[in-house]
């Protein structure tokens, strides 16, 4: 008796197995198939990456999509998870709705203004530069470079 129980429990394992993982693994991939198969030129679909697009043509491993007016991509079957259907896509309306619930929500709380980086107004600021300090040449020049100026000396000015 101890045998045919064992049996009969490693029999409802495999049925459970069978059940609950292969058979519906299967049921998808013929759903795949069958939405590879109906594809055709004008369908809307969905890529598994949430990119939305209208079939141009289709070929045996690639379809080539129009996701905007004058721009294709080429991409493989296997990466379109789904065919759109009219209840899938969004209507206008839900986001105007969205956005004004949005809108509400951030009037409500104000964010926090955020201070400049740097020390506090009680802090006392260290200099860490200890090179020589260098003034300003105010004198006007027509480059935009800086050039080096020569110290002045006094010397009288002749008419030529």
């Amino acid at each position: 008796m101890q045998q045919y129980s064992t049996l009969i429990f490693i029999a409802l394992i495999g049925l459970a197995f069978y059940f609950l993982i292969l058979r519906p693994q299967r049921k998808r991939q013929q759903a795949v198939q069958r939405t590879m198969n109906a594809l055709g030129p004008g369908d809307r679909v969905m890529l598994a990456s949430g990119l939305f697009g209208t079939v141009v043509s289709v070929g045996s491993k690639q379809v080539v999509l129009e996701i905007s007016p004058g721009s294709e991509l080429t991409v493989l079957k296997q990466a379109i998870s789904r065919i759109v259907t009219a209840e899938d896509e969004d209507n206008v309306e839900e986001y105007e709705e969205i956005e004004s619930d949005e809108a509400v929500v951030e009037d409500a709380a104000p964010a926090e203004p955020q201070l400049p980086a740097g020390p506090s107004a009680g802090e006392p600021t260290t200099a860490t530069d200890t090179g020589p300090a260098v003034e300003p040449d105010s004198s006007p020049t027509s480059n935009s470079q800086a050039q080096p100026t020569e110290p002045q000396t006094s010397k009288p000015q002749t008419a030529d």
